[in-house]
């Protein structure tokens, strides 16, 4: 089974729209078809974002937290970041190492500058660094 890390971008896309792979990636945890793996960092962003930009989805985003059996994990630590960011755009590094201390085999994400067009960063984390489309790709 997939364990994936789901970053900030794709819970987001999830929550603002009921159709589309973001969406379908969640599904497939609800149906325990994949193991899905998020951290306080990634709640708490997303959180945000839709507070600031559409807070009429927040009661989506609970719903969705609530039953998708997502495994919140721990933050990592400040040595772990760090360390992540040898590879990574600061920024991303809290989240690279939420991936890597999960034991996750995806990090699924819509960042294209900062991780999926980044090869150093999937050979740092040994992650395969991949889109919603591509872990359901690989579910078929």
């Amino acid at each position: 089974m997939i364990r994936a890390f789901i970053d900030a971008s794709v819970l987001f896309a999830a929550t603002y729209s009921p159709t589309g792979t973001a969406r379908d990636l969640i599904n497939l945890g609800l149906r325990q078809q994949i193991a899905l793996v998020i951290s306080p960092h990634v709640t708490e962003e997303v959180r945000r974002n839709l507070s600031n930009k559409y807070p009429e989805r927040l009661p989506t985003f609970e719903l969705i937290l609530a039953n998708a059996n997502f495994e919140e994990i721990d933050k990592p630590t400040h040595e772990e970041v760090l360390q992540a960011a040898d590879y990574t755009a600061l920024k991303d590094a809290p989240i690279v190492a939420a991936a890597v201390k999960a034991k996750c085999s995806h990090l699924v994400t819509y960042d294209r500058k900062h991780l999926l067009d980044r090869p150093e960063v999937a050979e740092g984390s040994c992650l395969e660094i991949v889109t919603p489309a591509d872990v359901l790709d690989q579910q078929q």
